[in-house]
């Protein structure tokens, strides 16, 4: 199978695609984080600690 992918030329464009990604991603850890077997306040620590390490 072939995709063609047209990528955004505009700075907005780009900017929003970067948005969209990092949105996706997000998601992604979110939904990870909540299928580890453990304790609901230790996936609130881990999140908690995601957050103040990207600040």
């Amino acid at each position: 199978m072939k995709v063609i992918v047209h990528p955004p030329r505009s700075p907005e464009g780009l900017r929003d695609l970067q948005k969209r990604v990092a949105a996706v991603h997000a998601e992604a850890v979110l939904k990870y984080i909540a299928k580890l077997p453990c304790p609901k306040e230790q996936k609130m620590q881990l999140v908690s600690s995601i957050q103040n390490s990207i600040k």
